[in-house]
């Protein structure tokens, strides 16, 4: 929906893409294309989207150097995964023409806290992963304003600046809770009451 309200939106390069869902949701006229690494495993793979690049990690660098540049770049809850929190995020700004649209999830977030206290570990950082890929484990717990100040940094170094930030609020799926959670974005701070946030860096003039 975010990527909708931009205007004149041509071309998308979806990096993280998973599976391509975003390229479903999108015109037919604006031009998809998604790369993911082929050993992520954190979402099922589509093979049979001519659209997405499946890359082995050796060759991610060579594959985006090679790459077309797209009126927006998208990192979809993606960043939260690698090593080098700013690394993926600075290399890939310059085939941006016009926007960078990156997700993060909010790990302040209250139910997520009141979990821990409860026993139940956060499924991006339990110990379970232990034996798991690198891909699936988040290497930080995200605090959205470091975030915000940590990103906003390296985008002004490439000409970009924040332009828009998207909180997303829990929904419930029973209505009667829902009162109760309007009344918490009321009366608290996105950080307990977000799930995550969605930053739109858009090029300077």
């Amino acid at each position: 929906s975010i990527l909708l309200q931009l205007p004149d939106l041509k071309s998308v390069l979806d990096l993280g893409c998973g599976d391509g869902v975003v390229g479903t949701l999108l015109p037919e006229a604006c031009n998809y294309r998604g790369i993911d690494l082929s050993n992520a495993s954190i979402y099922e793979q589509n093979p049979n989207d001519q659209r997405i690049t499946y890359s082995s990690p050796d060759k991610l660098d060579s594959l985006l150097a090679s790459s077309q540049p797209a009126d927006a770049v998208l990192m979809l809850d993606v960043l939260e995964h690698t090593r080098e929190f700013t690394a993926l995020f600075e290399r890939t700004i310059p085939l941006a023409q016009r926007y960078v649209i990156v997700s993060l999830p909010n790990e302040l977030f209250i139910l997520d806290r009141l979990r821990m206290l409860a026993g139940k570990e956060h499924p991006a950082h339990s110990l379970d992963l232990i034996s798991l890929p690198e891909g699936f484990k988040h290497q930080y717990l995200i605090n959205i304003a470091k975030a915000r100040k940590i990103l906003s940094t390296a985008a002004e170094k490439h000409g970009f600046a924040l332009a828009e930030e998207w909180q997303q609020p829990v929904v419930a799926k029973n209505i009667l809770i829902q009162p109760l959670l309007w009344m918490m974005r009321k009366l608290s701070t996105a950080q307990l009451w977000s799930t995550g946030s969605v930053f739109v860096f858009k090029r300077r003039a």
